[in-house]
């Protein structure tokens, strides 16, 4: 029983008859090859671009401040479907059983690829086209192969134009949908308006406030030359008390003015019985338009409270309006949802088969071939023999083996 050696024993590449083998299969592999590379047919590739069509926003957005729809825009996005295309988007119509059955149908390339069910067109189909998203520029890229360069470039512009008519019935679906959810919405945003709006009166009827600053200073201006007066006649009061008695008229008359002075200018600071209810104009008149003085804060932060809901109300519904409008111009339009930016063109060079590299790789592996027949011969059985445990190894190998070694 012979062992099996270790390692790959080359010994046998001395001989003449190997290598004469070798030779013969080698030239025999790399003529197939050579053959292959020359009437092989020409493949030819054309590409076809396109580009998203970006959403416009309405012009009338812009007259809402950018502070009331800073805090109103991200929250509104996010829930509101985007009309415009995307990368993913196209791609994925692109690569759909609808505008693969189409162009199937349109070229015939059941016939063309000599298939007979509808599923293995597409595959084929597939096979020989390739879409790639390049998120970056927010570009499309769809390339197709095929042995006429004519027919490539028909085959990618009936791509182009089919799946835009998909791409548009699908974004006039989701227009439609758009539209509803916004119409319903928009008439919730003008009942909250319009709810903020009636709060708002109320409380300015209520407290009959007009602008509340400008009655805010004029109470303190008031309040401030009440104050002189009052101050004016203290001043009297205790010089006509130098030189009469307190019985006099005029002492009286001057005591009489400072006590309403008072009084007024403890009403106009404390607003207890001014803001304890409604005030009817027709009976408060004039004196009603001045708050007091010490409610002011109070009702301003009351007030602004109040208009803030309702600029933010009306932000909301502005910007929802817009978007309406959007939609509705989404779903009645009849134009492209994507732009061809490269339309495909007609390849004048061939994209395979490459003969140069198909002869390269053909001559090693053809040697690589001869190799592995040759050594199979001389040492191929013997090796299995002795995995399996064979007591004896066939003489023609023995024999070859001695004439290697020799």
């Amino acid at each position: 029983m012979t062992k099996p050696s270790q390692g790959i024993d080359l010994s046998f590449l001395r001989d003449r008859k190997a290598q004469k083998r070798m030779a013969i299969v080698t030239a025999a592999l790399m003529m197939v090859a050579v053959l292959y590379a020359l009437l092989a047919p020409k493949w030819y590739r054309s590409v076809l671009t396109v580009m998203p069509v970006k959403s416009q926003r309405s012009a009338g957005v812009s007259s809402i401040s950018g502070e009331e729809l800073g805090a109103l825009a991200g929250v509104l996005t996010e829930g509101a479907m985007v009309g415009g295309a995307d990368v993913h988007r196209i791609a994925s119509v692109m690569q759909s059983n609808d505008v693969s059955d189409s162009v199937i149908a349109r070229f015939d390339l059941k016939k063309r690829y000599h298939e007979e069910y509808q599923e293995a067109a597409r595959e084929a189909l597939w096979k020989h086209c390739e879409v790639k998203e390049l998120p970056k520029p927010s570009l499309v890229e769809l390339s197709c192969e095929d042995k006429d360069p004519e027919f490539v470039r028909h085959m990618l512009e009936h791509f182009a134009d089919y799946g835009n008519q998909v791409f548009r019935r699908v974004g006039v679906s989701s227009a439609s949908e758009q539209v509803r959810y916004l119409e319903k919405h928009v008439r919730e945003l003008r009942a909250q308006a319009d709810e903020a709006a009636t709060r708002m009166r109320e409380f300015q009827e209520k407290y009959q406030i007009v602008d509340l600053e400008t009655q805010a200073r004029a109470v303190v201006g008031a309040m401030a030359s009440l104050n002189s007066q009052r101050i004016s006649k203290q001043l009297e009061l205790e010089y006509a008390r130098t030189f009469s008695s307190g019985d006099e008229a005029t002492t009286r008359q001057l005591e009489s003015q400072i006590s309403v002075m008072d009084q007024k200018l403890r009403a106009m600071e404390d607003g207890s019985r001014v803001i304890a209810g409604p005030r009817p104009s027709s009976k408060r008149g004039a004196e009603g338009l001045f708050p007091a003085a010490l409610t002011v804060p109070r009702l301003r932060a009351e007030f602004e409270t109040l208009y803030r809901d309702r600029k933010v109300a009306e932000a909301t519904l502005v910007f929802s309006l817009e978007r309406l409008e959007s939609a509705r111009a989404d779903e009645a339009r009849d134009t492209s949802t994507f732009l061809v930016l490269d339309p495909p063109f007609l390849p004048t060079r061939k994209s395979r088969p490459h003969r140069f590299l198909i002869v390269f790789l053909s001559t090693f592996l053809a040697l690589g071939i001869a190799f592995a027949t040759e050594w199979w011969r001389v040492f191929g059985s013997a090796s299995v023999f002795a995995i399996l445990g064979a007591d004896v190894v066939a003489p023609d190998h023995e024999e070859r083996g001695a004439s290697a070694a020799a």
